[in-house]
């Protein structure tokens, strides 16, 4: 079914009259629409239709473009008022427009190709074709955007056949079949086949801000937002910062440097009390082992780590122990058996009687078993020491 598509050449139209040609049950087709489809790394209008929900757009793989709306209360042949999330298209817009840029500019400044592209809600990424790259470059790949905003260059669209669009040097390869081709242009920027929606021109975007960068796929993926958005995002970065200077009673140039230097002084106290920990474990072990019991049954408390058991575990030659730790209403256990005890302990024999009625569950390579259960962990204790002797 064809419907025709008005957000090419009105892509400023945020609200349309249409009639419904099918209501299918993977969307509503119209006769004509201002919805743009998902598809290049921008996602499919929202807003209502004849007063319902529209909760995205999307195309059939026959290129149908589909309405997703919810709970459609007209029927085939109603006339409806197509009304678009107009902030949202708008966002898209100035967002996809800027990515235009960057990916321009990365690859006529540096050499840098763009290998994907999305676009989301609030931001946008560009995976680069790059194992690396430095903060100075995308810094001023930032500068030069913000700059071509500022000088409100025009942007553009023309329908080329894939001859005369081939001849232009695009720096990426055309993805569409067909000899009908279309380029979007930013004046002096960057010009390069695309389907998607645009601004007229780039002081539209009115902020170009950098957010970060993350490895992917062997590849840098940078992350940048525009607009509303930016100065959101800028504020509240400052106000971060702002409050990190005071919990470290620091200048806003100095808090990075102040907020590392308590990090690794805290993590250095950090090691120091799993140190503490670790031979207060093996001390108190000891002492137990001393006790001259059979079976040694161990309640832990909370200032011991079951890890730092089985650290201390290492210690003991001649070994039979049950130990566990409360958690709300589960609790963890640890049961070791060395020496002498690892040859009369069969922890697989008694696993099923042991675990009956705290549904435990746990394994473990010999001489050390553990896992985890749900109930008293006194119980389990005096279960294993009647199943133990």
């Amino acid at each position: 079914m064809d419907t025709l598509p008005l957000y090419y050449e009105h892509p400023y139209l945020g609200e349309l009259v249409a009639t419904v040609v099918a209501i299918r049950d993977d969307g509503v087709v119209l006769d004509r629409t201002i919805c743009y489809p998902e598809g290049g790394g921008q996602g499919g209008d929202r807003g209502t239709i004849g007063g319902c929900v529209l909760t995205d757009t999307t195309k059939a793989k026959d290129g149908t473009i589909l309405h997703r709306v919810e709970d459609p209360t007209f029927v085939e042949g109603d006339e409806v008022a197509i009304i678009l999330d107009w902030p949202r298209r708008y966002h898209f817009m100035r967002l996809h427009t800027a990515q235009h840029m960057a990916s321009g500019i990365l690859y006529q400044e540096f050499g840098i190709d763009t290998v994907s592209v999305h676009l989301g809600e609030r931001i946008m990424m560009i995976e680069c074709a790059a194992g690396t790259i430095d903060q100075a470059v995308v810094y001023r790949v930032e500068d030069l955007v913000n700059q071509r905003i500022l000088e409100n260059r025009p942007v553009h669209s023309e329908v080329h056949d894939r001859a005369s669009a081939e001849a232009l040097g695009l720096r990426r390869s055309i993805k569409v079949e067909g000899d009908s081709i279309r380029l979007v242009t930013v004046d002096g920027v960057d010009t390069i086949a695309c389907g998607g929606l645009h601004v007229a021109r780039t002081a539209e975007i009115a902020r170009f801000f950098y957010m970060g960068q993350e490895r992917i796929r062997g590849h840098i993926r940078l992350i940048f937002t525009v607009a509303d958005v930016a100065n959101e995002e800028i504020r509240r970065r400052s106000e971060a910062a702002e409050v990190l200077g005071t919990l470290f009673s620091a200048p806003i140039e100095e808090v990075a440097e102040v907020a590392a230097a308590a990090i690794a002084t805290c993590q250095g106290e950090r090691n120091e009390l799993a140190h503490i920990k670790a031979r207060l474990a093996s001390l108190l072990l000891s002492q137990l082992a001393g006790s001259g019991e059979d079976a040694i049954l161990w309640q832990v408390d909370e200032t011991i780590a079951l890890k730092d058991v089985a650290q201390a575990v290492a210690h003991h030659e001649e070994l039979l122990l049950c130990a566990v730790k409360a958690e709300e209403e589960r609790f963890s256990w640890l049961i070791a058996a060395k020496g002498s005890a690892g040859g009369r302990f069969d922890f697989a024999g008694m696993r099923s009687a042991l675990f009956e009625g705290f549904d435990a569950k746990g394994g473990g390579r010999a001489p050390i078993f553990q896992g985890s259960g749900i109930g008293s962990g006194h119980e389990f204790l005096r279960r294993f020491k009647e199943l133990a002797n």
